[in-house]
């Protein structure tokens, strides 16, 4: 009798273990915002009128702080501004852009996919960056400081993360997707690089950590000596053929909770010849060593109420979360194709801590 209660109980302990670990290394379930778009293209001649991408929003003194990627005509990229005061109807800053390409250096033609950081009361913008006029991102990612969160932005006069040797995974691009300062103090910037961006090639996320936000070392596994990944290692594995993943992993949003790191990000594939984006989930002790959700996508265009009324070729890309109370709002955009941005929530069970 005794032994049939106690198994009984030990039972019981180890199903109430798995579904909390089910429920924490789960992603959160979202609701496509029936008035999408929130930010569209400016007005023709304008530094944002061809397509918005990319948006990273922030909440700070009751304000949310939306920036984004604008194009224009000639395919130059610059970082955009737009504040909310209830994380839907945005305003676009009238100081735009609040970052451009300055004609010469590193970041003469392109300057794009920007994410914050508050630390000793000085703001940093870690952003892509590029040289070359032509489509796509950069070979750098840039510094720029600011006393306050709307600028002005002062520019390093080098980069502190570039592309890797000929050979390596990301010897075509880089630009940073997301940033964790870990308990120890030091910095952690998740990035996107990959390959020649003009063909079919894969793009990968991985990791770079500093301690003074200022030099910054790309992760490298010492079991992979050889190309491509001779100097440093993505972290997320990609899809097996076929999969929603297989061709990519970019745009990465990490977070840090009690338990480890929530990951949302961008998978792709194609089909037919078509580009499909879609987000999807995923769960890490460490932030190194990353367990995919097993029901991805999370999200995709069948899930914008938005995508359902409109003709052009879109997708889902660059999810940013923001946890305000009991809602989190997932930020995204459509593709270039489209260029505008848009929106979806969830209802959380608790207060967000995050």
């Amino acid at each position: 009798m005794y032994k049939n209660h106690f198994c009984k109980f030990v039972l019981l302990i180890l199903l109430i273990v798995a579904c909390r670990q089910e429920i924490s290394h789960s992603p959160l379930h979202f609701t496509g915002y029936e008035g999408n778009p929130i930010l569209t293209p400016g007005e023709p001649g304008s530094w944002d009128e061809l397509a918005l991408i990319g948006p990273q929003v922030y909440w700070l003194d009751s304000l949310y702080y939306m920036f984004y990627q604008g194009m224009n005509q000639s395919v130059k990229m610059s970082v955009g501004l737009a504040t909310s005061k209830n994380g839907i109807d945005f305003e676009k800053y009238e100081g735009n852009p609040i970052l451009s390409p300055d004609g010469e250096g590193y970041d003469a033609w392109l300057v794009a996919g920007e994410i914050l950081l508050h630390h000793d009361s000085i703001w940093t913008m870690y952003f892509g960056a590029g040289e070359l006029i032509r489509y796509g991102p950069g070979q750098s990612i840039g510094r720029a400081t600011a006393d306050i969160i709307t600028g002005p932005w002062i520019r390093d006069e080098k980069p502190v993360l570039k592309t890797g040797s000929i050979g390596e995974w990301d010897e075509g691009f880089i630009y940073p997707s997301s940033l964790v300062q870990l308990e120890d103090g030091t910095f952690r910037i998740y990035y996107t690089g990959g390959g020649d961006f003009q063909r079919e090639l894969l793009t990968h996320t991985g990791i770079a950590v500093s301690s003074d936000g200022k030099n910054w070392i790309k992760y490298n596994n010492p079991e992979t000596s050889q190309h491509p990944f001779a100097e440093s290692d993505p972290v997320l594995p990609l899809g097996e053929k076929s999969e929603w993943d297989s061709y990519g992993s970019w745009s990465s949003f990490v977070y840090k909770n009690h338990e480890g790191y929530c990951m949302y990000y961008t998978g792709l594939i194609y089909k037919d010849g078509n580009q499909e984006c879609s987000i999807g989930f995923a769960w890490s002790k460490d932030g190194i060593h990353w367990e995919k959700f097993q029901d991805n996508p999370i999200f995709g265009v069948e899930d914008d109420p938005y995508l359902t009324t409109i003709p052009e070729r879109a997708i889902i890309e660059d999810s940013w979360l923001v946890f305000r109370d009991t809602i989190c709002y997932m930020y995204y955009d459509y593709g270039v194709m489209v260029g505008k941005i848009g929106v979806a929530t969830a209802v959380l069970e608790q207060a967000a801590d995050h």
